[in-house]
């Protein structure tokens, strides 16, 4: 049965929707709720709250499925509204994205350090150094790094200024890099 849900596109899977053929909400289900799970956790960071966003999520998303209009972007879209509506969860739980200035930003070479987090380290201890970050800045990390947003579009999406999102962007990486390090240099000494 897997081989042949597989060769279904989403195109037809949404027609069967429109149709009121419910294996089409069942197969989209299956088909996007992981990657959908995994955007909704690296953002709010607990397995019960990122559950509950994925079944509202999806009900949303299948209750405006008509207002779709690339039936082939289904999967984009159904992120986006992921990332909204738990952006929109923080909101809620009073967690705000403060402004910061960018002459409080450090001096370090932004190549420079991303080489050395690209060369050295692991993606597990990275991925551990961002899930130790504050919230706002762990944020704005995953949506950078594993929503391939762009700055300008983190930015808007967090209703704050493109240099704010910078800034925070530049001291995570400053943060991660010593915290990365660290563990390095003691893991060699022990």
């Amino acid at each position: 049965m897997k081989t042949t849900t597989v060769n279904i596109s989403d195109r037809e899977l949404l027609e069967r929707c429109s149709s009121g053929n419910n294996s089409g909400y069942s197969l989209l289900y299956q088909r996007y709720s992981k990657a959908v799970f995994n955007s909704i956790f690296r953002i709010v960071n607990d397995r019960e709250d990122a559950e509950d966003l994925l079944q509202e999520v999806f009900l949303k998303a299948f209750s405006e499925i008509k207002s779709l209009k690339n039936t082939d972007s289904f999967g984009g879209w159904i992120k986006r509204i992921a990332i909204n509506h738990s952006l929109t969860f923080l909101r809620k739980k009073k967690i705000y994205f403060a402004e910061i200035d960018d002459d409080k930003m450090l001096d370090i070479n932004d190549d420079e350090l991303e080489e050395k987090l690209a060369l050295e380290f692991r993606i597990e201890e990275l991925q551990n150094a961002i899930a130790e970050l504050p919230l706002q800045i762990r944020t704005i990390v995953n949506l950078l790094l594993f929503e391939d947003m762009s700055q300008e579009e983190v930015a808007k999406s967090l209703n704050i200024p493109h240099g704010t999102v910078r800034s925070y962007y530049h001291r995570a990486k400053k943060k991660i890099f010593e915290k990365i390090t660290q563990k390095s240099e003691n893991e060699r000494s022990a």
